[in-house]
């Protein structure tokens, strides 16, 4: 493993075990046991650009999976194939070996103020933009202002149940991880379509 590549899986630890605001470069490099304990900076320069690297290292295999589970939708495919194309790339990073990304991502969602368009501005996320441009398609049921808050609520519940996915499943109490996956997807679903009780379409 390279210096830098040690350095970012570090990062990605220690920002979703201790948060993104509490975690400096220098603890990063100490933590890594590099002498230099500017190591981080000299690699990455600010914390900026280490974040949209660790999106870099994780997302090159969790886009090819998500655009796989894209390719086939059609405009007739359902919204629980869309969700679950955002939320099984997500899931399956969960429980390899120690796995940090969810945690990660749940950590920087809080600390850019769980603003649902904030991630794909801090990294990129392209593939996930495109499910949620499929997902906005099927809303039309709801007013603007309701969809939006949805969108809002639904990354908040999957990036909390997949972060909990994977602090049970590195704690060896995950149970199965299909199941749990299976209901984080029933839950984004079911809050996605369900009816507005205050504008009835």
């Amino acid at each position: 493993m390279t210096t830098r590549t040690l350095i970012l899986l570090t990062a990605e630890r220690l920002f979703a075990t201790q948060g993104i605001d509490a975690t400096s470069l220098r603890q990063i490099s100490v933590a890594a046991e590099q002498r230099n304990v500017g190591a981080a900076q000299y690699h990455f320069g600010d914390r900026e650009s280490l974040i949209k690297a660790i999106f870099r290292h994780r997302l090159d295999v969790i886009d090819v999976r998500r655009r796989e589970l894209l390719k086939p939708l059609g405009a007739d495919s359902d919204t629980r194939s869309v969700v679950e194309a955002l939320i099984r790339p997500l899931a399956e990073q969960a429980v390899r070996p120690d796995s940090h990304y969810v945690r990660f991502l749940d950590r920087l969602f809080e600390h850019l103020g769980r603003r649902a368009h904030a991630l794909p501005e801090a990294g990129g996320l392209e593939e996930a933009v495109a499910a949620g441009r499929l997902l906005a398609d099927r809303m039309s049921h709801l007013p603007a202002a309701h969809a939006r808050l949805r969108v809002r609520w639904v990354s908040e519940l999957i990036l909390s149940g997949l972060a909990d996915l994977e602090q049970r499943h590195q704690d060896g109490e995950a149970g199965d991880p299909e199941e749990f996956t299976a209901a984080v997807i029933d839950a984004a679903t079911g809050l996605l379509t369900a009816p507005s009780s205050t504008h009835p379409g």
